[in-house]
């Protein structure tokens, strides 16, 4: 079983599991410290974390500060290894995974009325898992205006964003084979934010 190192806050150092599938990639300590350098402050911040796998982003944005997360996994081994981290940094208390496709999550949550602060999505690379998120997401909305909507996915992928109406891409940036986009779904924001 592989290891992934927090990159910040009160668990910097600390590493976390990784479940042992063949196909899932892990966002690496590179990607997610330039990430949340983008992101900046994050405390207080309620975060949701569709594809969690580990849960590396919530559990670096709860130790960072975040005030709670939902981390939506529907592989159960990973989220056994998810549920293991969090009892390991003693977070069950602000985080809750939900075991379940994010087809059936997106609007369980809408149903609940959760709002989240940032939206975190990192699908298998080039399976067509954003656009459909990305519509869910449109069609549930369980984000703020000025949700930032951070995709991580492959540069040879195409977003199909412009399919979605009211999106806009806030930033965008390249990480060898992983691009991290930002997007937002409110009016476009000034330059300088974010």
């Amino acid at each position: 079983m592989g290891r992934l190192r927090i990159t910040g806050g009160i668990f910097k150092g600390r590493n976390i599991a990784l479940p042992d599938t063949g196909e899932a990639r892990f966002t690496s300590s590179k990607v997610r410290e330039a990430l949340f350098h983008i992101l900046g402050d994050v405390r207080g911040a309620r975060i949701l974390d569709l594809f969690a796998g580990s849960g590396s982003f919530a559990i670096e944005a709860l130790s960072r500060g975040a005030s709670s997360a939902v981390c939506v996994e529907a592989d159960r081994d990973a989220a056994r290894i998810l549920k293991g981290n969090l009892a390991r940094l003693s977070l069950n208390s602000c985080c809750h995974v939900l075991v379940m496709d994010v087809v059936y999550a997106i609007p369980f949550l809408y149903k609940k009325a959760s709002l989240y602060d940032i939206i975190f999505m990192d699908p298998p690379y080039e399976r067509g898992y954003i656009g459909t998120t990305v519509s869910l997401l449109e069609r549930y909305r369980v984000y703020r205006d000025d949700t930032p909507v951070v995709l991580e996915h492959s540069k040879r992928e195409t977003l199909p964003i412009q399919d979605v109406g009211g999106w806009h891409t806030l930033r965008s940036r390249r990480y060898g084979d992983t691009v991290i986009t930002v997007l937002n779904a409110g009016e476009p924001m000034a330059k300088g934010v974010l």
